[in-house]
């Protein structure tokens, strides 16, 4: 009983080991047909997909023209050398020769736009013309290459390196393959000398280097165009940064003018009621809503100032004056001083004021005053010694502004720290309370800025 069950054992270790091989093997069977599977369906979208156009730029000349030239230039050279190259022949008329130019030189001219199709039909062009054509001599006695003619030779790597320019890496190989296994076919099955290569090595070879050279030469050029976007990115987003960089601050020094007017409304709405004897509890209620209503936009407006600091700022972020208080806000009370500065620095500075100053609201007062700072701070960098003029207009409806500078006598190189903003800051200040900018080069090389802040008469 025991030797019976040891040899049922025995025979059931072998059943388990033959299916786990069985299993095994089929495995391996399943993997290697899904990568056939894989590969004819990958080989089937990068050759036979004759639906894809190019969605790549044309190859880089001087001009679109004269690519288009030279293009169509080539493909006439093609047909018509290749047309008397076959009219050569004996027994090949002179229309069978005209289509077997216009057979290789076809595919040239689809190749910028559809170069996987122009590629199988210059390997169909190929075949035809190496039926036509057996390997020795033609009707003029001269050697006939095979199974491409010399023309046939520059055709086909017309045609490659407009594949591998315009195709992926891995179509570019696929189609480097089957161009070289096209032509061990033909030469294989030659009718007077399977032996003779021809031009095969030397096509495989031309072909080879002209598609390493292109392909690098498309890798080099995608890094260019990916560092050129890239750039683009960046002074797109620098330059937005920059602008609510300028945004805060702006918004920071208007706090101080929308809390200055607050804190007037909170002061009064409590010290109004000791101004009237004995007033009715209504008007008592309202003067407390008035005041709280005050304290709390203070306290938002605090709230909305600490979100606009940026990282950096702090205590010193806050203009104090000479006694460590708070500074107030400068005015166009202040231009003076300002120009001084900027006649101190070799400026010739021109000031002249138009109509009967006045008091301005404190926002357009600001504006002013920081707008007038940056228009001459600019002068300054870039027109140094020049010299400049600066107008102040006080009209009915608002406040205009006019600085400009004569070319300079020493150009001097345009400042890169991009302080102030240039520019972008101006006009941001000035359509912040509503009013307009503009600013440019004048004809003769100087630079002007004109601006006009509403007052909504006041």
């Amino acid at each position: 009983m025991s030797t019976k069950a040891g040899g049922s054992g025995g025979r059931d270790i072998d059943v388990a080991h033959a299916a786990g091989g069985a299993e095994t093997s089929t495995t391996v069977r399943a993997g290697v047909v899904g990568l056939v599977r894989q590969g004819l369906t990958t080989l089937r979208g990068d050759l036979f997909d004759v639906r894809v156009r190019t969605e790549r730029p044309p190859a880089p000349f001087s001009s679109r023209a004269v690519a288009l030239a030279l293009h169509y230039l080539i493909v006439v050279l093609v047909v018509g050398i290749q047309g008397a190259v076959f009219a050569g022949y004996p027994g090949v008329s002179g229309g069978v020769a005209f289509a077997m130019g216009l057979a290789t030189g076809v595919p040239i001219l689809l190749a910028p736009q559809r170069p996987v199709v122009a590629w199988w039909m210059s390997l169909g062009s190929t075949v035809v013309c190496a039926l036509a054509a057996t390997p020795g001599e033609s009707g003029s006695g001269v050697a006939m290459q095979w199974p491409w003619s010399a023309v046939g030779v520059v055709a086909q790597v017309v045609v490659m390196a407009h594949v591998a320019f315009h195709t992926p890496v891995r179509t570019v190989l696929e189609t480097w393959a089957g161009t070289a296994l096209l032509g061990v076919v033909l030469v294989r099955n030659a009718q007077d000398d399977p032996s003779r290569w021809d031009t095969m090595p030397a096509v495989a070879l031309l072909t080879a280097t002209v598609m390493i050279v292109v392909v690098a030469f498309r890798g080099r050029s995608d890094a260019r165009r990916e560092l050129a976007v890239q750039s683009d990115l960046t002074a797109t987003e620098r330059e937005r940064s920059a602008l609510l960089e300028e945004r805060a601050r702006i918004a920071r020094e208007l706090h101080d003018v929308v809390a200055h007017h607050m804190s007037v409304i909170a002061i009064q709405a409590e010290a109004a009621p000791y101004r009237v004897a004995d007033p009715p509890p209504e008007l008592l209620r309202s003067f407390v809503t008035i005041r709280a209503n005050a304290v709390d936009a203070l306290a938002e407006l605090r709230r909305v100032l600490g979100l606009l600091r940026t990282e950096g700022d702090g205590e010193g972020a806050v203009a104090v004056d000479r006694d460590g208080r708070p500074a107030p806000l400068p005015t166009l009370e202040r231009l003076p001083e300002l120009i001084d500065n900027v006649r101190a620095a070799g400026m010739t500075v021109d000031r002249v004021t138009v109509g009967a100053p006045r008091p301005l609201p404190q926002g357009v007062d600001l504006s002013a005053y920081r707008i007038a700072q940056e228009a001459l701070s600019n002068a300054l960098r870039h027109a140094s010694g020049a010299r400049v003029r600066v107008e102040v207009a006080y009209v009915p409806t608002g406040l205009g502004l006019r600085i400009h500078n004569e070319p300079s006598p020493h150009p001097t190189p345009p400042a890169r720290d991009g302080s102030g903003h240039g520019v972008m800051g101006m006009r941001e200040r000035a359509a912040m309370i509503g009013g307009t900018l503009e600013a440019g080069h004048t004809p003769e090389g100087g630079y002007h800025v004109e601006v006009f802040l509403p007052t909504d008469g006041q």
